[in-house]
């Protein structure tokens, strides 16, 4: 299973982990896992590419994804970014449903 964990602080997205595997498919095929992180990798890209927002990548390897937590509240367009990666997470979400996919929502 893939976890999600949207960290918000004032109700604003400050930051994602994505954590797991979903298992919907083997290696090569899954087309969950697939979802999830062309959904983390286009956040991550986009963050770097079209914001100034100043922000930390980390994690483990092991799991093929990192967190990204930023450091500062986001500014407009930064906001605008994880609330497309909310809305595309919690539709793959929807589609797949609570055995491949947990979407956790942590306040800090």
């Amino acid at each position: 299973m893939i976890t999600v964990t949207i960290f918000r602080k004032n109700e604003l997205i400050v930051g994602v982990q994505v954590e797991g595997h979903a298992g919907f498919a083997r290696k090569g095929k899954d087309i969950v896992c697939s979802a999830v992180s062309m959904l983390y990798i286009n956040l991550v890209n986009s963050i770097d590419s079209f914001t100034k927002d100043d922000k930390e990548i980390n994690g483990s390897r092991k799991i093929n994804f990192e967190n990204i937590i930023l450091k500062e509240m986001p500014g407009n367009d930064c906001e605008l970014l994880f609330q497309s990666f909310y809305l595309g997470i919690t539709t793959v979400y929807k589609e797949y449903g609570k055995r491949y996919i947990e979407i956790v929502e942590q306040e800090v």
